[in-house]
């Protein structure tokens, strides 16, 4: 935003800030604008933000972050190619000893253990197209880590409404 959309979505905006505080806030990059940074900065204690291939903010390329003592890696995707290459991206991962990598680019929400490696894509939270989408539904995800497994709840807003899918995956 502003590039492709004007805003998120308002449903999505009431929805986390009914939800916030979060511990931490991850954004996998494409945020293009300062406002959208504001914004996420009051919705969590700690806020990890990439650059994207779209971005003109001065955000780092990468993080590491801890999920109840399992480190990730949170990157926006466009360093590897093909676009969504989950080898690369596993790769990736593991040389910076993480088991969790979280990453955007695809614009589509993706939750798959490729190669040891756990990879989270929330999608896009405002449905906008990009490179290898035409666009869908805006999505995205909230974590809460557990005991060994991390509980990922999916929210996809369709119809003006938001639809949630969860998950209970190992770490």
């Amino acid at each position: 935003m502003p590039d492709r959309e004007r805003e998120i979505p308002k449903e999505i905006r009431e929805f986390l800030a009914s939800e916030a505080p979060f511990d931490l806030v991850l954004y996998a990059g494409d945020l293009t604008g300062p406002e959208v940074l504001e914004w996420l900065k009051g919705l969590g204690e700690e806020v990890k933000a990439v650059r994207g291939n779209m971005d003109y903010l001065p955000l780092p390329e990468e993080a590491l972050v801890e999920l109840d003592g399992v480190k990730a890696l949170v990157v926006h995707g466009h360093q590897v190619r093909p676009r969504g290459n989950l080898d690369a991206l596993s790769a990736m991962a593991l040389s910076r000893g993480a088991r969790v990598i979280v990453h955007g680019h695809l614009h589509k929400p993706l939750i798959k253990e490729h190669k040891g490696v756990l990879h989270l894509n929330p999608g896009s939270v405002t449905g906008t197209w990009g490179g290898s989408s035409l666009g869908g539904d805006p999505t995205f995800m909230i974590v809460r880590p557990s005991k060994g497994a991390l509980e990922v709840d999916l929210y996809a807003l369709k119809g003006g409404r938001l639809e949630r899918s969860s998950y209970s995956l190992r770490i």
